[in-house]
């Protein structure tokens, strides 16, 4: 488990776009050139905190106000892992000063030292202030603040376009007229987005040389840094191809902590207690989380994936770097489509999307159970040579009285359409625990199904399967959605439109299971109860290498696992669905 060493003490707040707040500092109104003296002046150098010891030089500019330097340099260094630094009793010919801070920094996620120096540079007002911070932010700014400055935009007015056109690039609309008042051990909502846009650039594939020690390129990390500075400059915009970095990498982190959609303080808190420091590291994933969702919309220009809007889709058409994970490499997308799956939206190509609309071939049909005069959709399909037509719904046919009274009067009640492997096979009761006598099943067994038909068995449900491209989301009921707290906490990504019209639906709501009554005719195996885990084998797996006697009759219970496309046999369940094959 990492421990974050920033956010032990701050509040989690995640609101980013849409209010304004005033950041603590100077009005910086126009003043005209002040000679500063005996300015003491202090700050802490950030990106992660640089630490001790790391250089930090404070230039000195013409009393011209152009913010050219003199040539007189002052020098410290910072006096803690918190980057801090301090400067005393300077003498100024202005009151423009340019700051640089150059060291190892720890990184926000685990306080780790990185395996690079980086320097970062800032420009700042001191006539009205004792404390200026050198951070991401102000390294972005700078040469954007020296361009304006030098077209004849006033200092203040520079400083403020400047801070507000580096935090529009990430999507940030909030009012920040200095940089360097922030602070990432704050909790202002600038110091929020000053932590959430640090955390995000430590974590873009550009980063490469603290992922991988073969990869270190330490000139290169300050060449990426630097060329945000030169790329706003220009224009006080960023380019798309550092845009489409910045976005992949966002998109990465939407995807890997959709978990953290709905956890709130008071999740966090019941977590802290059972396990003690994890507060911290929810708290920033929580962060990272909702500010990546913020930057990846932005750049796509597109709204939030919502759960009335799962299954929709929607095309973009600015460039993103996502990761290839068939082919192991990054690629960058020029256009494309993303599908919202009720929390996230999923870059997808357009085959894909319309391959989840296409339906498998197959014919609707009814049929009428004669014995409750209960009508029941059907599909049939042929496949491998052979006709199958299904039941395109559960059994619903009842065994027993909807209420019965059983000794002492009490009433029980069962689920409609659910029933015991015995039920749903017509023995007796005691062939849940013991061997099948020979005889008993048949190879297409009818069980509870009405006459000329079958409970489905091990083969058909194979061939069901792989009709279906071995993908069980691809029977599900279009209709069906759990809830999306479940369906986060499950990794349920899907987006399903029943392309064979057979109307699955999960028995289980909580662990997004079904389960079908079946039975293997060609296989032998000793039957296992409800809490027996002797025998669990993988579903459809044939039994050359079993050496029992052919005169015993196994049966099972599928598993559907929804969440994960997963399904195998396993011990024969309490309860579950039956579907009803023709013979």
């Amino acid at each position: 488990m990492r421990k974050n060493i920033f956010m032990g003490v701050s509040a989690l707040s995640l609101a980013l776009c849409a209010c304004s707040t005033q950041t603590a500092g100077t009005s910086e109104e126009s003043e005209g050139i002040v000679a500063l003296a005996g300015k003491g002046i202090k700050g802490a150098a950030q990106k992660g905190p640089l630490v001790k010891g790391s250089d930090v030089v404070l230039r000195e500019t013409s009393a011209e106000g152009s913010l050219e330097p003199t040539g007189r340099e002052f020098h410290t260094t910072t006096v803690n892992d918190k980057g801090e630094f301090q400067f005393g009793e300077l003498d100024l010919e202005s009151q423009y000063a340019l700051l640089s801070a150059e060291g190892y920094y720890a990184h926000e996620y685990d306080g780790e030292r990185s395996e690079c120096p980086m320097r970062l540079d800032a420009v700042t007002n001191l006539n009205n202030r004792s404390t200026a911070n050198v951070n991401i932010l102000t390294h972005f700014e700078y040469k954007r603040v020296l361009k304006l400055v030098k077209e004849g935009v006033p200092f203040a007015e520079a400083k403020k376009q400047a801070s507000r056109e580096v935090l529009a690039a990430f999507g940030v609309d909030i009012d920040v007229s200095s940089a360097e008042d922030l602070n990432i051990f704050n909790t202002s909502e600038g110091d929020r987005t000053l932590f959430n846009i640090s955390l995000l650039i430590d974590n873009t594939p550009e980063w490469t040389y603290w992922v991988d020690d073969e990869k270190e390129d330490c000139p290169k990390l300050q060449n990426y840094l630097d060329g945000f500075a030169e790329d706003f400059a220009d224009d006080g915009e960023l380019a798309d191809s550092i845009m489409q970095v910045i976005a992949g990498g966002a998109y990465e982190v939407t995807r890997m902590y959709t978990h953290m959609e709905y956890v709130d303080e008071d999740d966090m808190w019941e977590k802290e207690a059972a396990d003690p420091g994890s507060y911290d590291d929810l708290v920033v994933m929580k962060k990272e989380y909702e500010f990546s969702k913020l930057v990846l919309l932005h750049h796509l220009e597109i709204d939030a994936c919502t759960e009335n809007r799962w299954g929709e889709y929607t095309a973009f058409h600015k460039p993103i770097e996502v990761y290839d994970y068939q082919e192991g490499e990054q690629r960058i997308l020029d256009s494309g489509y993303v599908l919202c799956d009720g929390f996230k939206w999923d870059i997808k190509t357009r085959g894909y999307i319309d391959s989840l609309t296409t339906m498998f071939e197959h014919e609707n049909g009814t049929m009428i159970d004669p014995r409750d005069g209960r009508e029941y959709k059907t599909i049939s399909f042929e496949y491998e040579g052979k006709r199958y037509e299904w039941m395109a719904e559960n059994l619903m046919y009842s065994v027993v009285d909807p209420e019965t009274r059983p000794r002492g009067g009490r009433v029980s009640r069962r689920q409609p359409g659910v029933y015991s492997w015995t039920e749903a096979m017509r023995l007796n009761e005691g062939y849940m625990t013991r061997y099948v006598r020979e005889g008993l099943i048949d190879s297409l067994h009818q069980g509870i199904c009405p006459d000329g038909w079958h409970v489905a068995n091990s083969e058909e449900w194979k061939t069901l399967l792989d009709y279906v491209d071995g993908n069980p989301n691809n029977l599900l009921d279009e209709n069906w959605r759990t809830d999306r707290e479940t369906a986060i906490a499950k990794g349920l990504t899907g987006v399903f439109y029943n392309r064979l019209d057979f109307n699955l639906v999960p028995l289980d709501k909580q662990f997004l299971e079904a389960y079908f009554h079946t039975y293997a005719p060609r296989m032998s195996f000793q039957p296992t109860s409800p809490n027996d885990d002797v025998w669990n084998r993988e579903f459809f797996t044939r039994d050359e290498f079993i050496d029992y006697p052919l005169t015993k009759t196994d049966f099972v219970t599928i598993e559907i696992s929804i969440n994960w496309n997963y399904v195998s046999d396993t011990e024969v369940q309490p309860k579950g669905f039956v579907r009803c094959v023709k013979n």
